[in-house]
């Protein structure tokens, strides 16, 4: 019978073996645990919490690197991350998993597809926004393996849909296609996804879907909103629903073409550092442009809306006043810190959280995350998932009427047995 040993452990047991016999084996316990060497060097000098970390006892050096990082996490840090070669690949999907919305079959579980990033495997397969996963490769989904969809090899992926029979005038499920999915790849962020104008009843309306922000997106972002200056737009929508952050800098330029000239100069937010590098700490401020002079602004932000994107909506409120920013959609994540990716020479990355985003007072901002001024979920009319920028699209259409008309429509959708508010779970945007 063939013998199992945990080699962490013999290691270790090796190691303290030699030391007892007299013998001095430091250099090679460091050797051994060099990659853990490394993350702790790292995080003791650049966490946030670094004051609050206790020293792992020698043991713990051995522990897998993704492991080890997450015993150094303060215990509220919801932030922080690891990630090796694999973990930055994505199929470039965004997604919710529900059980059967037609009640069908209770135990059945769907992926609706939410966003499919440009040029990604999901995209090049031909899967799009409103289509429902039942299946990847071998696997059925459910709420504890929907993580499939998130990363790996090339894939069949099974689809279906949600069409209105006419004889019985009720949502039945049809049979979609198979499509076969490239290999997780390594994706750069879609900083802006649509820019258009739309006129309503004599009004011009820019709308404008910025999935992050990038410092290689800066260009396109400023650009846009030049441009709906340049078309004499009377109102903005900011679509940030999709938005997972990115530059604090850029974030701050952006906004300074949207709000009053006044503002220039003054406070977009601060970056507070850890007592060791409390040099570093960065105070962003509105630069000077040619601002769009608008009353008031509308933006559209969901449950994947964090960072820089927060930074964003919470300095609007400040610069413009709260009801002057219409804020439309969930709660953000509430990501009031500010992360660093850090690469080590032994093939992973770390991302720990460096700072805490502060106003201009120093208070921290949006820990429990923004709070829209009107709570609206696009998964509410899940049985009509137009595109993103389609004027018939849930959330655009209810902000559109908005403006147009002072009140939110009485917009009935059809009523799920299942509510989307108990959905298990939400997949991973593919942009961090």
């Amino acid at each position: 019978m063939k013998m199992r040993y945990n080699v962490a452990a013999c290691l270790f047991m090796l190691l303290m073996f030699l030391s007892s016999c007299g013998e001095d084996r430091t250099y090679e316990y460091l050797e051994l645990t060099q990659e853990n060497q490394w993350i702790y060097e790292k995080m003791q000098d650049v966490y946030l919490w670094s004051d609050s970390m206790k020293r792992p006892d020698r043991k713990s050096f051995f522990a897998k690197e993704s492991a080890f990082f997450q015993s150094l996490l303060q215990r509220n840090d919801r932030f922080s991350h690891f990630a090796d070669s694999a973990i930055n690949t994505s199929y470039g999907l965004s997604y919710a998993i529900m059980r059967d919305p037609l009640g069908v079959q209770k135990s059945k579980s769907y992926a609706l597809v939410l966003f499919v990033e440009p040029g990604s495997p999901a995209a090049n397969a031909g899967l799009k926004r409103g289509d429902w996963i039942t299946k990847i490769g071998k696997y059925a989904l459910n709420a504890s393996n929907y993580g499939y969809l998130d990363r790996g090899g090339a894939a069949s992926v099974f689809t279906s849909r949600i069409v209105l029979d006419e004889e019985s005038m009720e949502y039945v499920w049809q049979e979609g296609d198979t499509l076969q999915m490239g290999a997780a790849t390594t994706l750069s962020p879609i900083d802006v996804y649509v820019d258009t104008v739309y006129s309503q009843r004599g009004r011009k309306i820019g709308y404008l879907v910025c999935n992050s922000f990038s410092a290689d997106g800066k260009e396109a972002i400023l650009s846009s909103i030049e441009s709906f200056k340049q078309q004499n737009v009377g109102e903005l929508i900011i679509d940030l629903r999709y938005n997972r952050g990115g530059s604090i800098a850029v974030a701050a330029e952006a906004a300074s073409m949207i709000v009053p000239a006044e503002n220039v100069g003054g406070t977009f937010c601060k970056l507070a550092y850890n007592s060791l590098n409390s040099n570093c700490d960065t105070i962003y401020k509105y630069v000077q442009s040619n601002t769009l002079s608008l009353g008031k602004v509308y933006i559209i932000c969901g449950a994947e809306t964090r960072g820089a994107a927060e930074a964003f909506i919470a300095a609007l409120r400040t610069a413009l006043g709260y009801n002057n920013v219409a804020v439309i959609g969930e709660t953000t994540a509430g990501e009031y810190v500010a992360t660093e990716t850090i690469e080590s020479p032994y093939n992973f990355s770390i991302t720990p959280a460096v700072a805490f985003v502060e106003n201009g007072d120093g208070a921290s901002l949006y820990s429990a995350g923004v709070v829209p001024g009107y709570t609206m979920d696009e998964l509410s009319d899940f049985y009509r998932i137009y595109n993103l920028g389609n004027t018939q699209e849930y959330m655009l259409y209810n902000t559109i009427y908005y403006i147009v008309n002072g009140s939110f429509p009485q917009y009935e959708a059809a009523k799920a047995n299942v509510s989307s508010k108990s959905l298990p779970a939400y997949g991973k945007s593919i942009s961090r």
